[in-house]
Protein backbone atom coordinates (compact mmCIF):
# COMPACT_ATOMS: atom_id res chain seq x y z
CA UNK A 1 0.00 0.00 0.00
CA UNK A 2 1.20 3.51 -0.82
CA UNK A 3 1.88 6.04 1.85
CA UNK A 4 -0.83 8.58 2.73
CA UNK A 5 -0.47 11.90 0.96
CA UNK A 6 0.61 14.65 3.35
CA UNK A 7 -0.69 18.07 2.28
CA UNK A 8 -1.30 21.37 4.13
CA UNK A 9 -5.05 20.65 4.19
CA UNK A 10 -4.54 17.12 5.51
CA UNK A 11 -3.22 18.54 8.77
CA UNK A 12 -6.49 20.38 9.53
CA UNK A 13 -9.19 18.32 7.78
CA UNK A 14 -10.45 15.55 10.04
CA UNK A 15 -13.04 12.94 9.14
CA UNK A 16 -15.95 15.34 9.66
CA UNK A 17 -14.52 17.88 7.22
CA UNK A 18 -13.75 15.17 4.68
CA UNK A 19 -17.33 13.95 4.97
CA UNK A 20 -18.65 17.50 4.48
CA UNK A 21 -16.59 17.85 1.30
CA UNK A 22 -18.16 14.69 -0.09
CA UNK A 23 -21.68 15.98 0.55
CA UNK A 24 -21.44 18.40 -2.38
CA UNK A 25 -23.43 16.87 -5.28
CA UNK A 26 -22.19 19.48 -7.82
CA UNK A 27 -25.75 20.55 -8.65
CA UNK A 28 -24.82 24.20 -9.15
CA UNK A 29 -27.69 25.65 -7.10
CA UNK A 30 -25.06 27.72 -5.27
CA UNK A 31 -23.72 29.43 -8.39
CA UNK A 32 -26.34 32.20 -8.81
CA UNK A 33 -26.14 32.98 -5.08
CA UNK A 34 -22.36 33.50 -5.03
CA UNK A 35 -21.32 37.17 -5.30
CA UNK A 36 -17.85 36.51 -6.70
CA UNK A 37 -19.05 33.99 -9.30
CA UNK A 38 -21.83 36.31 -10.44
CA UNK A 39 -19.32 39.15 -10.74
CA UNK A 40 -16.50 37.41 -12.66
CA UNK A 41 -18.08 34.17 -13.92
CA UNK A 42 -15.14 32.00 -12.88
CA UNK A 43 -16.02 28.48 -11.74
CA UNK A 44 -13.09 28.41 -9.31
CA UNK A 45 -14.53 31.53 -7.65
CA UNK A 46 -17.82 29.75 -6.98
CA UNK A 47 -18.63 27.55 -3.95
CA UNK A 48 -18.66 24.44 -6.15
CA UNK A 49 -15.30 25.35 -7.66
CA UNK A 50 -13.75 26.13 -4.31
CA UNK A 51 -14.94 22.82 -2.86
CA UNK A 52 -13.40 21.06 -5.85
CA UNK A 53 -10.12 22.88 -5.22
CA UNK A 54 -10.22 21.94 -1.53
CA UNK A 55 -10.77 18.26 -2.35
CA UNK A 56 -8.02 18.30 -4.97
CA UNK A 57 -5.54 19.97 -2.63
CA UNK A 58 -6.48 17.61 0.20
CA UNK A 59 -5.75 14.59 -1.99
CA UNK A 60 -2.51 16.04 -3.33
CA UNK A 61 -3.90 16.51 -6.84
CA UNK A 62 -3.55 20.30 -6.78
CA UNK A 63 -0.89 22.51 -5.21
CA UNK A 64 -1.65 24.87 -2.35
CA UNK A 65 -0.05 27.75 -4.20
CA UNK A 66 -0.71 31.44 -4.79
CA UNK A 67 -3.54 30.72 -7.24
CA UNK A 68 -5.22 28.42 -4.71
CA UNK A 69 -4.92 31.12 -2.04
CA UNK A 70 -6.36 33.79 -4.33
CA UNK A 71 -9.50 31.77 -5.01
CA UNK A 72 -9.98 31.07 -1.30
CA UNK A 73 -9.31 34.64 -0.19
CA UNK A 74 -11.68 36.12 -2.76
CA UNK A 75 -14.57 34.34 -1.01
CA UNK A 76 -16.62 36.67 1.22
CA UNK A 77 -17.83 33.75 3.41
CA UNK A 78 -21.29 35.31 3.11
CA UNK A 79 -22.76 31.78 3.32
CA UNK A 80 -25.49 32.45 0.76
CA UNK A 81 -24.49 29.13 -0.80
CA UNK A 82 -25.45 27.35 2.42
CA UNK A 83 -29.00 28.67 2.16
CA UNK A 84 -29.23 27.45 -1.44
CA UNK A 85 -27.52 24.06 -0.94
CA UNK A 86 -29.91 21.08 -0.98
CA UNK A 87 -27.25 18.88 0.64
CA UNK A 88 -26.57 21.16 3.61
CA UNK A 89 -22.85 21.54 2.92
CA UNK A 90 -21.32 23.66 5.70
CA UNK A 91 -19.31 25.81 3.34
CA UNK A 92 -18.44 28.52 5.88
CA UNK A 93 -16.89 25.99 8.23
CA UNK A 94 -14.90 24.38 5.42
CA UNK A 95 -13.63 27.78 4.29
CA UNK A 96 -12.45 28.66 7.81
CA UNK A 97 -10.65 25.31 8.11
CA UNK A 98 -9.02 25.79 4.70
CA UNK A 99 -7.85 29.27 5.60
CA UNK A 100 -6.37 27.94 8.81
CA UNK A 101 -4.25 25.61 6.66
CA UNK A 102 -3.21 28.53 4.45
CA UNK A 103 -2.24 30.50 7.56
CA UNK A 104 0.24 27.75 8.41
CA UNK A 105 1.96 27.97 5.01
CA UNK A 106 2.91 31.66 5.05
CA UNK A 107 3.83 34.39 7.55
CA UNK A 108 0.90 36.55 8.71
CA UNK A 109 0.22 39.78 6.86
CA UNK A 110 0.30 43.18 8.58
CA UNK A 111 -3.49 43.04 8.83
CA UNK A 112 -3.47 39.60 10.44
CA UNK A 113 -0.53 40.20 12.77
CA UNK A 114 -1.32 43.67 14.06
CA UNK A 115 -4.89 44.72 13.29
CA UNK A 116 -6.49 41.34 14.04
CA UNK A 117 -3.88 39.92 16.39
CA UNK A 118 -3.15 43.00 18.52
CA UNK A 119 -5.67 45.81 18.02
CA UNK A 120 -9.04 44.03 17.86
CA UNK A 121 -8.23 41.94 20.91
CA UNK A 122 -7.41 44.99 23.07
CA UNK A 123 -9.75 47.85 23.98
CA UNK A 124 -6.68 49.86 24.92
CA UNK A 125 -5.27 49.59 21.41
CA UNK A 126 -8.71 50.19 19.88
CA UNK A 127 -9.15 53.35 21.95
CA UNK A 128 -5.75 54.60 20.83
CA UNK A 129 -6.44 53.82 17.18
CA UNK A 130 -9.86 55.49 17.15
CA UNK A 131 -8.65 58.50 19.15
CA UNK A 132 -5.95 59.11 16.55
CA UNK A 133 -8.45 58.52 13.73
CA UNK A 134 -10.86 61.01 15.27
CA UNK A 135 -8.10 63.63 15.49
CA UNK A 136 -7.23 62.91 11.87
CA UNK A 137 -10.86 63.51 10.89
CA UNK A 138 -11.50 66.55 13.11
CA UNK A 139 -8.31 68.45 12.24
CA UNK A 140 -9.02 68.32 8.52
CA UNK A 141 -6.04 66.12 7.72
CA UNK A 142 -8.32 63.51 6.16
CA UNK A 143 -9.67 66.04 3.70
CA UNK A 144 -6.22 67.54 3.07
CA UNK A 145 -4.61 64.19 2.26
CA UNK A 146 -7.45 63.34 -0.10
CA UNK A 147 -6.74 66.29 -2.40
CA UNK A 148 -3.85 67.15 -4.70
CA UNK A 149 -0.96 67.65 -4.31
CA UNK A 150 -1.01 66.11 -0.82
CA UNK A 151 -2.79 62.89 -1.78
CA UNK A 152 0.54 61.25 -2.67
CA UNK A 153 1.32 60.98 1.06
CA UNK A 154 -1.24 58.19 1.54
CA UNK A 155 -1.33 55.02 -0.62
CA UNK A 156 -4.22 55.01 -3.09
CA UNK A 157 -5.93 52.00 -1.50
CA UNK A 158 -5.85 53.63 1.93
CA UNK A 159 -7.16 56.90 0.45
CA UNK A 160 -10.10 54.98 -0.95
CA UNK A 161 -10.82 53.14 2.28
CA UNK A 162 -10.49 56.13 4.61
CA UNK A 163 -13.53 57.66 2.92
CA UNK A 164 -15.61 54.71 4.12
CA UNK A 165 -15.05 55.43 7.82
CA UNK A 166 -17.90 57.14 9.67
CA UNK A 167 -17.05 59.99 12.06
CA UNK A 168 -15.42 58.44 15.13
CA UNK A 169 -17.46 59.16 18.31
CA UNK A 170 -15.69 60.88 21.21
CA UNK A 171 -16.01 57.84 23.51
CA UNK A 172 -16.92 54.17 23.46
CA UNK A 173 -20.14 52.84 24.94
CA UNK A 174 -18.76 50.57 27.68
CA UNK A 175 -17.49 52.19 30.86
CA UNK A 176 -15.05 49.43 31.81
CA UNK A 177 -17.15 48.45 34.83
CA UNK A 178 -19.97 45.95 35.23
CA UNK A 179 -23.08 48.01 34.55
CA UNK A 180 -26.78 47.29 34.94
CA UNK A 181 -29.46 49.35 33.20
CA UNK A 182 -32.80 49.13 35.00
CA UNK A 183 -36.06 48.14 33.32
CA UNK A 184 -38.71 50.80 32.76
CA UNK A 185 -41.88 49.91 34.62
CA UNK A 186 -42.60 46.30 35.56
CA UNK A 187 -39.54 44.10 35.17
CA UNK A 188 -39.96 41.15 32.79
CA UNK A 189 -36.48 39.68 33.02
CA UNK A 190 -32.74 40.27 32.68
CA UNK A 191 -30.61 40.11 29.54
CA UNK A 192 -26.94 40.75 28.80
CA UNK A 193 -25.69 42.78 25.86
CA UNK A 194 -22.55 41.94 23.91
CA UNK A 195 -20.77 45.23 23.21
CA UNK A 196 -17.91 43.68 21.21
CA UNK A 197 -14.86 45.46 19.83
CA UNK A 198 -15.35 47.80 16.86
CA UNK A 199 -19.08 48.10 17.60
CA UNK A 200 -18.30 49.42 21.08
CA UNK A 201 -16.04 52.17 19.72
CA UNK A 202 -17.63 53.14 16.40
CA UNK A 203 -21.32 52.55 17.18
CA UNK A 204 -21.91 53.50 20.83
CA UNK A 205 -25.13 55.22 19.72
CA UNK A 206 -26.47 51.89 18.44
CA UNK A 207 -25.69 50.23 21.79
CA UNK A 208 -27.38 53.13 23.60
CA UNK A 209 -30.47 52.77 21.38
CA UNK A 210 -30.49 49.02 22.02
CA UNK A 211 -30.38 49.50 25.80
CA UNK A 212 -33.20 52.06 25.68
CA UNK A 213 -35.34 49.64 23.67
CA UNK A 214 -34.69 46.69 25.96
CA UNK A 215 -35.35 48.65 29.15
CA UNK A 216 -38.52 50.14 27.56
CA UNK A 217 -39.73 46.59 27.01
CA UNK A 218 -39.19 45.84 30.70
CA UNK A 219 -35.78 44.17 30.84
CA UNK A 220 -32.79 44.88 33.02
CA UNK A 221 -29.75 45.03 30.74
CA UNK A 222 -26.44 43.76 32.07
CA UNK A 223 -23.21 45.01 30.45
CA UNK A 224 -20.35 42.81 31.70
CA UNK A 225 -16.94 44.44 32.00
CA UNK A 226 -13.86 43.07 30.23
CA UNK A 227 -15.76 41.86 27.19
CA UNK A 228 -13.51 40.65 24.37
CA UNK A 229 -13.83 40.63 20.61
CA UNK A 230 -16.08 37.73 19.56
CA UNK A 231 -13.37 36.33 17.23
CA UNK A 232 -15.41 36.22 14.01
CA UNK A 233 -12.80 38.04 11.92
CA UNK A 234 -10.06 35.80 13.30
CA UNK A 235 -12.07 32.70 12.37
CA UNK A 236 -12.60 34.01 8.83
CA UNK A 237 -8.87 34.66 8.43
CA UNK A 238 -7.90 31.17 9.68
CA UNK A 239 -6.44 32.13 13.08
CA UNK A 240 -7.90 29.22 15.03
CA UNK A 241 -5.82 29.76 18.16
CA UNK A 242 -6.91 33.37 18.72
CA UNK A 243 -10.47 32.42 17.78
CA UNK A 244 -10.49 29.69 20.42
CA UNK A 245 -8.94 31.94 23.07
CA UNK A 246 -11.48 34.71 22.49
CA UNK A 247 -14.33 32.20 22.58
CA UNK A 248 -13.15 30.89 25.93
CA UNK A 249 -12.80 34.41 27.32
CA UNK A 250 -16.36 35.34 26.38
CA UNK A 251 -17.76 32.01 27.56
CA UNK A 252 -16.13 32.45 30.97
CA UNK A 253 -17.45 36.00 31.21
CA UNK A 254 -21.05 35.49 30.12
CA UNK A 255 -21.63 32.11 31.78
CA UNK A 256 -21.06 33.80 35.14
CA UNK A 257 -23.87 36.31 34.52
CA UNK A 258 -27.47 35.62 35.48
CA UNK A 259 -29.30 36.46 32.27
CA UNK A 260 -32.02 34.67 30.37
CA UNK A 261 -30.57 35.75 27.03
CA UNK A 262 -27.52 37.42 25.54
CA UNK A 263 -28.76 39.98 23.03
CA UNK A 264 -26.60 40.79 20.00
CA UNK A 265 -27.09 43.76 17.66
CA UNK A 266 -24.26 42.80 15.30
CA UNK A 267 -25.18 40.03 12.85
CA UNK A 268 -21.61 38.84 12.32
CA UNK A 269 -20.96 38.59 16.06
CA UNK A 270 -24.26 36.80 16.64
CA UNK A 271 -23.60 34.19 13.96
CA UNK A 272 -20.16 33.51 15.39
CA UNK A 273 -21.28 33.29 19.02
CA UNK A 274 -23.96 30.79 18.02
CA UNK A 275 -21.11 28.64 16.66
CA UNK A 276 -18.99 28.75 19.84
CA UNK A 277 -19.70 25.07 20.49
CA UNK A 278 -17.22 24.34 17.66
CA UNK A 279 -14.41 25.76 19.77
CA UNK A 280 -15.38 25.07 23.37
CA UNK A 281 -17.89 22.93 25.25
CA UNK A 282 -20.46 25.49 26.40
CA UNK A 283 -24.19 26.11 26.62
CA UNK A 284 -23.70 29.78 25.81
CA UNK A 285 -24.74 29.44 22.17
CA UNK A 286 -28.30 28.49 23.12
CA UNK A 287 -28.74 31.85 24.90
CA UNK A 288 -27.64 34.00 21.96
CA UNK A 289 -30.41 35.98 20.20
CA UNK A 290 -30.31 38.78 17.69
CA UNK A 291 -32.08 41.95 18.83
CA UNK A 292 -34.72 41.53 16.12
CA UNK A 293 -35.35 37.91 17.18
CA UNK A 294 -35.80 38.99 20.77
CA UNK A 295 -38.14 41.91 20.10
CA UNK A 296 -40.21 39.93 17.60
CA UNK A 297 -41.07 37.42 20.35
CA UNK A 298 -42.63 40.18 22.42
CA UNK A 299 -45.89 42.00 21.86
CA UNK A 300 -44.91 45.22 20.14
CA UNK A 301 -45.45 48.32 22.24
CA UNK A 302 -47.85 50.97 21.02
CA UNK A 303 -46.38 53.72 18.85
CA UNK A 304 -47.84 57.08 17.89
CA UNK A 305 -48.46 57.77 14.24
CA UNK A 306 -45.37 59.31 12.71
CA UNK A 307 -44.61 60.95 9.40
CA UNK A 308 -44.87 58.83 6.29
CA UNK A 309 -41.57 57.18 5.44
CA UNK A 310 -40.44 54.79 2.76
CA UNK A 311 -38.08 52.30 4.37
CA UNK A 312 -36.15 49.49 2.74
CA UNK A 313 -34.24 46.72 4.48
CA UNK A 314 -30.95 45.15 3.40
CA UNK A 315 -30.38 41.69 4.87
CA UNK A 316 -26.99 41.19 6.56
CA UNK A 317 -25.53 37.93 5.27
CA UNK A 318 -24.69 36.60 8.72
CA UNK A 319 -28.19 37.32 9.97
CA UNK A 320 -29.98 35.79 6.97
CA UNK A 321 -27.63 32.96 5.99
CA UNK A 322 -25.64 32.59 9.20
CA UNK A 323 -28.60 32.62 11.61
CA UNK A 324 -31.67 32.11 9.45
CA UNK A 325 -33.20 35.37 10.68
CA UNK A 326 -35.10 37.27 7.98
CA UNK A 327 -38.80 37.69 8.79
CA UNK A 328 -38.26 39.23 12.23
CA UNK A 329 -36.61 42.55 11.24
CA UNK A 330 -39.11 43.08 8.42
CA UNK A 331 -42.02 42.28 10.73
CA UNK A 332 -40.84 44.90 13.22
CA UNK A 333 -40.41 47.51 10.49
CA UNK A 334 -43.81 46.79 8.94
CA UNK A 335 -45.54 47.43 12.29
CA UNK A 336 -44.23 51.00 12.60
CA UNK A 337 -47.12 53.44 11.96
CA UNK A 338 -46.48 55.55 8.87
CA UNK A 339 -43.72 53.32 7.51
CA UNK A 340 -44.07 51.84 4.04
CA UNK A 341 -41.64 48.93 3.80
CA UNK A 342 -40.57 48.84 0.17
CA UNK A 343 -38.72 45.88 -1.35
CA UNK A 344 -35.03 46.05 -2.17
CA UNK A 345 -33.89 44.10 -5.22
CA UNK A 346 -31.14 41.72 -4.19
CA UNK A 347 -31.61 42.46 -0.49
CA UNK A 348 -30.25 38.98 0.19
CA UNK A 349 -27.06 39.63 -1.80
CA UNK A 350 -23.85 40.67 -0.03
CA UNK A 351 -23.02 44.39 0.02
CA UNK A 352 -19.28 43.62 -0.14
CA UNK A 353 -18.35 44.50 3.43
CA UNK A 354 -17.83 40.99 4.86
CA UNK A 355 -15.79 41.94 7.91
CA UNK A 356 -12.25 42.80 6.82
CA UNK A 357 -12.96 41.89 3.17
CA UNK A 358 -13.17 45.54 2.09
CA UNK A 359 -9.60 45.95 3.37
CA UNK A 360 -8.15 42.85 1.74
CA UNK A 361 -10.22 42.59 -1.47
CA UNK A 362 -11.12 46.23 -2.04
CA UNK A 363 -11.73 45.99 -5.80
CA UNK A 364 -14.29 43.19 -5.56
CA UNK A 365 -15.85 44.80 -2.48
CA UNK A 366 -16.48 48.02 -4.42
CA UNK A 367 -17.89 46.18 -7.42
CA UNK A 368 -20.43 44.48 -5.16
CA UNK A 369 -21.23 47.78 -3.46
CA UNK A 370 -21.96 49.40 -6.83
CA UNK A 371 -24.47 46.64 -7.62
CA UNK A 372 -26.11 47.18 -4.26
CA UNK A 373 -26.35 50.94 -4.78
CA UNK A 374 -28.10 50.43 -8.14
CA UNK A 375 -30.81 48.53 -6.27
CA UNK A 376 -30.93 51.07 -3.44
CA UNK A 377 -31.57 53.90 -5.88
CA UNK A 378 -34.34 51.90 -7.55
CA UNK A 379 -36.12 51.40 -4.23
CA UNK A 380 -37.02 55.07 -3.82
CA UNK A 381 -36.70 54.73 -0.04
CA UNK A 382 -35.99 57.54 2.41
CA UNK A 383 -34.25 55.26 4.89
CA UNK A 384 -32.09 52.18 4.36
CA UNK A 385 -32.08 49.86 7.38
CA UNK A 386 -29.67 47.04 8.18
CA UNK A 387 -28.60 45.17 11.32
CA UNK A 388 -24.82 44.82 11.19
CA UNK A 389 -22.09 47.44 11.72
CA UNK A 390 -19.93 46.40 8.77
CA UNK A 391 -22.93 46.53 6.45
CA UNK A 392 -23.94 49.90 7.87
CA UNK A 393 -20.48 51.36 7.19
CA UNK A 394 -20.39 49.91 3.67
CA UNK A 395 -23.93 50.99 2.74
CA UNK A 396 -23.49 54.50 4.15
CA UNK A 397 -20.28 54.82 2.14
CA UNK A 398 -22.10 53.71 -0.99
CA UNK A 399 -24.84 56.26 -0.42
CA UNK A 400 -22.27 59.05 0.02
CA UNK A 401 -20.34 57.96 -3.08
CA UNK A 402 -23.49 58.10 -5.18
CA UNK A 403 -24.81 61.29 -3.61
CA UNK A 404 -28.10 59.59 -2.69
CA UNK A 405 -30.31 61.51 -0.26
CA UNK A 406 -30.98 58.68 2.15
CA UNK A 407 -30.27 57.81 5.78
CA UNK A 408 -28.60 54.51 6.58
CA UNK A 409 -29.69 53.31 10.01
CA UNK A 410 -29.38 50.27 12.22
CA UNK A 411 -32.73 48.68 13.04
CA UNK A 412 -32.22 49.68 16.69
CA UNK A 413 -31.74 53.33 15.70
CA UNK A 414 -34.99 53.52 13.75
CA UNK A 415 -37.05 51.80 16.46
CA UNK A 416 -35.43 54.01 19.10
CA UNK A 417 -36.25 57.14 17.08
CA UNK A 418 -39.89 56.12 16.67
CA UNK A 419 -40.34 55.31 20.36
CA UNK A 420 -38.51 58.46 21.54
CA UNK A 421 -41.71 60.56 21.39
CA UNK A 422 -43.65 58.14 23.58
CA UNK A 423 -44.34 59.28 27.18
CA UNK A 424 -41.95 57.59 29.60
CA UNK A 425 -39.48 56.44 26.96
CA UNK A 426 -35.99 56.90 28.44
CA UNK A 427 -33.85 59.71 27.07
CA UNK A 428 -30.99 57.99 28.84
CA UNK A 429 -31.43 54.62 30.56
CA UNK A 430 -30.76 54.44 34.29
CA UNK A 431 -27.37 52.84 34.93
CA UNK A 432 -25.91 51.55 38.14
CA UNK A 433 -22.77 49.64 39.06
CA UNK A 434 -23.33 45.91 39.11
Amino acid sequence: MGEAVVTPLASVFDQDEKRLLQECIHCGFCLPTCPTYMENGKEMDSPRGRLYLMASALNGNAPVDEAFSEHMNLCLVCRACETACPSGVQFGHLMEITRSALAETKPPSFLEKYLLGKVLTSHGWLSTLFTLTRLYQKTGLQKLFSTRPFDFVIPSKLRTLQASLPPVPPQRFSTGDNTLYSAIGEKRGTVSLLTGCVMDHLFPHVHAATVRLLTWYGFDVNIPARQACCGALHAHSGDTQTTSNLAQSNIDLFENKVSEYIVINSAGCGAHLKSYSKYREAELSSKIVDLSEFLARLEMKQMSNGRLLKVTYDEPCHLLHGQGVSAEPKSLLSQIPGVELVPLRGADHCCGSAGSYSLTETEMSLELLERKMDAVMESGANILVTANPGCQIQLAWGVRRRGIEMEVLHLAQLLDRVYSSEPGYPAEPTAKAN
